[in-house]
């Protein structure tokens, strides 16, 4: 995730570049709820599907967490290889803007994970810090993953996988046992997201444009990133694909890895206390998955519009990459000064989001790697008006994504997803658009 605002800082994108891209990750704000795990159950069993139930609301902390457009589906995390040794685990954002599952160490209860080690018994671990300055810090572990009847039991054979054996997965740590890596904080130390609290759920299911999470930038140790921490100090290490962080869409083992689309209703004005939706997993691999009149906009190499223009000014990636987020609440557009014209108000409480007097259109134009362009039609309303309202799920909420023109960007948040089937491509899995693609 990119963006949140809410009862904490507002977040923004990780510190780390890699995939050759400024990688995105969920981040959320505090509030008050419980951190009980969830009961330890196998999968459920029965006929394959290739759907995931998904909800928009608060989260695991309810309204006092103040989490708004939260995207949650529930994720079964099982042994490698075993099919009842398993613990699932509700609340788990869905996130296309990052790659890969990170769950709280304190979901998994009493399920055991092998953990990524070198040839000197020292374990994996890794380390993501967002802007705001918040971070996770844990083990790579690995797993078979199930989310909905799609099961990833193993990183695919071409990139050195073996039978099995499971994915790895990011478990964020409660309690590390030694500090965590300066250079992951080099920005400054912020709070650790380690708790339901403070994270907002159980975990990230991170399902966007990429295989894994680093790529070729650290199979040479050159992204702080990933650590291995012999006698409690930590130095970055070459990770190989296979130990990074995997998509898990990208590893099932069914044909439906190349892709996934989010479908939600529309929401009506003042929004609703909860909306249902879907996650559904390929792209033209079985009858509910076509694009069929959806327009295809390749990302480029920074998994970004390369270009998206409002009113005559252009954001070009990657100074000013903009981008598609299920895990971004809101759609975070510009900033108050440059909108002052269009009768943009910055909150009085200072959250970040947008209170104009009235509802407010704006159209931009997004433009694909692949030489297609469109209208993008949305609108922002008053963020204090639909906040009081009680509920969870808004299609206008909006908030600024930068400070002016030099770090403003456009990031189409869950409000997008609204009244919309939106897919994800994955690269690497079409030859027509090589970087992946988003479409609408």
């Amino acid at each position: 995730m990119t963006h949140r605002v809410g009862s904490a800082a507002t977040c923004g994108r990780f510190i780390a570049v890699v995939m050759s891209l400024i990688v995105l990750a969920s981040c959320s704000g505090g509030g008050s709820g419980s951190s009980t795990p969830p009961v330890t159950t196998p999968p459920p069993s029965g006929g394959t599907t290739n759907v995931a139930a998904v909800t928009v609301g608060f989260g695991a902390n309810g309204s006092a967490g103040g989490y708004y457009n939260g995207i949650w589906t529930t994720v079964t995390v099982c042994a490698p290889g075993s099919t009842t040794n398993c613990q699932t685990i509700p609340n788990v954002l869905v996130d296309t803007g990052s790659i890969g599952l990170r769950v709280l160490s304190s979901a998994l209860g009493t399920l055991s994970l092998p953990q990524i080690q070198d040839g000197n018994g020292d374990v994996l671990q890794e380390c993501i810090q967002f802007a705001s300055l918040a971070y996770v810090f844990g083990p790579v572990a690995m797993a078979n993953v199930e989310v909905g009847g799609e099961t990833a039991s193993q990183v695919p054979t071409a990139a050195g996988g073996t039978a099995n054996s499971g994915i790895p997965i990011q478990v964020i740590a409660a309690n590390p046992s030694f500090a965590v890596p300066a250079s992951c904080l080099s920005g400054g130390v912020g709070p650790d997201y380690n708790t339901v609290e403070a994270l907002g759920g159980n975990g990230i299911l991170g399902v966007g444009n990429f295989p894994q999470d680093c790529g070729s930038n650290c199979t040479t140790g050159s992204v702080a990133e990933y650590y291995i921490c012999p006698n409690d100090t930590c130095q970055v290490p070459d990770v190989p694909v296979q130990d990074q962080v995997w998509n898990p869409v990208a590893a099932f083992s069914s044909s439906d890895t190349n892709g996934l689309l989010i479908t939600l209703p529309s929401v009506a004005a003042g929004g609703a206390a909860s909306v249902a939706g879907s996650l559904i997993f390929g792209i033209g691999t079985q009858s509910n998955n076509a694009l069929g009149s959806a327009q295809v906009y390749e990302v480029d190499e920074y998994g970004n519009f390369p270009q998206v223009t409002y009113n005559g000014v252009s954001y070009t990636s990657p100074s000013n990459g903009s981008y598609i987020d299920s895990g971004s609440n809101a759609f975070y557009f510009s900033d108050p000064t440059s909108l002052a014209s269009t009768g943009i108000l910055a909150c009085a409480d200072g959250s970040g989001y947008y209170c104009p007097a009235s509802t407010i259109p704006f159209t931009a134009t997004v433009y694909g790697a692949n030489n297609v362009s469109a209208p993008v039609n949305f609108s922002i309303a008053n963020a204090a008006n639909l906040i009081s309202s009680g509920n969870a799920a808004f299609d206008d909420l909006g908030a600024a994504s930068g400070s002016g023109p030099a770090t403003d960007d456009l990031d189409l948040g869950l409000p997008f997803f609204f009244n919309r089937s939106v897919f994800v491509g994955i690269a690497g899995a079409n030859n027509t658009y090589p970087n992946g693609y988003w479409a609408f």
